[in-house]
């Protein structure tokens, strides 16, 4: 990830994960930096959150106005199933619209809430981890309360590297 962007995508981050911390949870901390992704980590009082975070590394699209976007994976302090895939898109989406996310040739269906977009289940959030540990690009399009879209082209380099030492942070 660019260094000029890690500011913005950190409070992007401690913005979107802050209303599912209680009160007294740290701020998230900067663990690593692989190829393309960041791992953060944090506690609250349920014990360490971690997470990986990337930007796009090409954004394209119809809209006038966009705040920065990102793709998250998320381990969280409860039981399994405990990993999450989600995306961030900068804007608001169309109510009960779905944001496709395309991995290489692989295509995945996510739903949408607010500016946020994920897996339906558990499973298709194990899938598209799969996918994105042997996939070299993905590209994430969604549409805006206005009727925009976007068209996000993310990297997956050092992704794999990244959702390990996310597990690994995380067992601590």
């Amino acid at each position: 990830m660019r260094q000029r962007w890690m500011p913005v995508v950190l409070l992007l981050l401690v913005t979107w994960l802050a209303p599912a911390a209680p009160a007294g949870a740290q701020s998230p901390e900067l663990k690593g930096t692989y190829r393309d992704w960041n791992l953060f980590v944090y506690k609250d009082k349920s014990g360490r959150v971690c997470y990986i975070a990337s930007e796009p590394q090409k954004m394209q699209g119809d809209y006038s106005k966009r705040g920065p976007a990102a793709v998250l994976v998320a381990k969280f302090p409860i039981k399994p199933p405990n990993v999450q895939v989600s995306v961030q898109a900068g804007y608001p989406y169309k109510k009960n619209s779905t944001v496709t996310m395309k991995i290489d040739k692989k295509t995945y269906s996510l739903f949408t809430d607010g500016e946020n977009a994920f897996a339906r289940t558990a499973k298709e959030d194990k899938r598209i981890i799969e996918a994105m540990k042997k996939g070299r690009k993905m590209t994430v399009r969604g549409t805006s309360r206005k009727g925009t879209y976007s068209l996000d082209t993310y990297s997956l380099l050092g992704f794999t590297k990244a959702y390990r030492a996310m597990l690994d942070a995380c067992k601590k």
